[in-house]
């Protein structure tokens, strides 16, 4: 079993700054799986009132929370985390790669992860996962009438 350190993510975006300013590519990655016993034990670690049961039935509550959301065909959306999406496929028709035969795969329902941007800038160590909102870049205006001497304003 691989030993794990609990750390907060601010931590660990000061650590991967730091190794970065000192010449190292990366802080030392874990290999492995992070389970819901790691979670739990985690929550238990850091809450001092809640046993490490009380952790695993609230982490147990949280996914099937979340699932059962799944299965009614909703989104699950966490912040600075990312969205949990249900996705229709229809049917196609793909190929055997043994023989090359056609096959009919059948149309099916599928959960995506879209990571949301702060979680890719923090998995890419830019700069802790910088808060930007999608599709606007950095300095832009938020409304047509900002940064323009006030031509769009009704005074």
């Amino acid at each position: 079993m691989i030993e794990r350190k609990s750390m907060f993510l601010s931590e660990y975006t000061s650590l991967h700054a730091a190794g970065s300013a000192a010449g190292y590519d990366e802080p030392e990655k874990i290999q492995g799986t992070l389970t819901r016993h790691d979670i739990a034990e985690t929550i238990s670690e850091r809450c001092p009132g809640l046993s490490k049961r009380e952790a695993k039935k609230l982490v147990d509550s949280v996914i099937e929370e979340m699932t059962v959301a799944l299965c009614r065909g909703e989104t699950v959306k966490l912040h600075d985390f990312g969205s949990f999406v249900v996705r229709s496929k229809g049917e196609r028709e793909g190929r055997n790669p043994r023989t090359g035969a056609k096959v009919p795969i059948e149309p099916r329902i599928v959960v995506v992860f879209k990571p949301s941007p702060n979680m890719k800038g923090t998995v890419n160590g830019d700069e802790g996962g910088e808060r930007q909102r999608p599709g606007r870049k950095k300095g832009a205006a938020k409304n047509p009438g900002d940064g323009d001497g006030g031509a769009f304003r009704n005074n």
